[in-house]
Formats: C-alpha cells, sequence, structure tokens
C-alpha cells in the first residue's frame, strides 16, 4: 500500500497537482526527472533487432481441380490435356545464401486401390515450358540472397490422361518445400 501512496503523490506532482515539497534551483537538474547524459557521441540508450535468417512460402487455400465433366469428356481423341486453375503462391526470403522451393508429386491411391501414373501431371511456373512430374523433389523456384518482399510463385498443373483411365476419384499429394542452402 506504501508503494501505491508514492506513486500516487508522484503522479500527482507529475500532473502538477498538489504541492511539490521538493525546489529546483535555477541551473540544476530537476530532482523528479533522471539525470540526461549530454557530450558528444554519448548514446541515450541502444537499440537491438535480430532479422531471422529464413524463407517462407504462401500457398492458396483453394484445391487445386482439373474441370472434367460430361461436356468434356470423354475427348474427341487421346491423348487429351486438362488444366487446373492456375494456383497463385509467394515467396519470401531473408537469408543470404542460396534457397530453393521444390515441388514433389506423388499419386494417391482411391478406395479400389486405382491410381493415375505421376508422370501423367505437368506442371509449369510463372509461365515457363511445362515439365512432367517425376515424383521426386523438383526444384520450381530458386534465388541466392533475400527477396525483394514477397515474389510471385504461379504454378499450373496439366493431367494427361491416355483414354485407357477407368472412371473414379482420383488424388494426387503436391508437396512444396522451401529450403534456405548451407
Amino acid at each position: 500500500m506504501k508503494r501505491a501512496a508514492q506513486f500516487g503523490l508522484m503522479f500527482a506532482l507529475l500532473a502538477g497537482v498538489g504541492a511539490a515539497t521538493a525546489q529546483t534551483t535555477p541551473g540544476l537538474p530537476d530532482p523528479l526527472l533522471p539525470p540526461v547524459q549530454t557530450g558528444s557521441g554519448a548514446a541515450d540508450g541502444s537499440v537491438r533487432t535480430l532479422i531471422p535468417s529464413l524463407i517462407a512460402l504462401r500457398r492458396p487455400t483453394a484445391p487445386l481441380s482439373f474441370d472434367i465433366n460430361p461436356g468434356n469428356f470423354p475427348p474427341a481423341q487421346y491423348p487429351a490435356r486438362y488444366l487446373s486453375a492456375p494456383q497463385e503462391f509467394s515467396v519470401f526470403s531473408s537469408a543470404s545464401t542460396p534457397w530453393t522451393v521444390q515441388l514433389e508429386v506423388h499419386s494417391a491411391l482411391d478406395a479400389q486401390g486405382q491410381a493415375i501414373p505421376t508422370d501423367r501431371l505437368s506442371y509449369r511456373v510463372n509461365g515457363g515450358p511445362w515439365i512432367k512430374a517425376l515424383g521426386v523433389p523438383q526444384v520450381v523456384m530458386s534465388g541466392v540472397g533475400a527477396t525483394p518482399g514477397w515474389t510471385p510463385l504461379r504454378i499450373e498443373v496439366a493431367l494427361d490422361l491416355q483414354g485407357g483411365e477407368t472412371g473414379g476419384d482420383y488424388d494426387f499429394d503436391l508437396t512444396f518445400t522451401a529450403l534456405v542452402l548451407p
């Protein structure tokens, strides 16, 4: 309680309420204010910050899917290519070293144990050439040093049907990995 009373008195003095018992003398520092260091180059304090060396990947929340419906399936001829809507990712790096973003694609078995082979999927990055998915990590973007903010990474995926696929609900697992290299 004594601490609260001291605080209340100090607050009242600072706010100009009540009578102050401490007197100030012209030319001498005010006893209620902390001392101020003066002099050339004297620091009043220091601020230290740590910017971590990292890489981050933002991904879209919408699932990747292909518009296969009775209006466009079966196609007039095989092989037939079906495109997904583009997926907008973005990459941020504050690392001074090289970094990569990798994509790994795997077929997932459906309830009947069926799967479409992984190599029937192709992808392209930022409008570049189409690349077959291989089922192993593939570099889709790389750089050295910090990015100037969030860098866009646009992924498009194509499904190439050959004509022997049976009807079903097929899934693929796409795993993106962002790595800072030594």
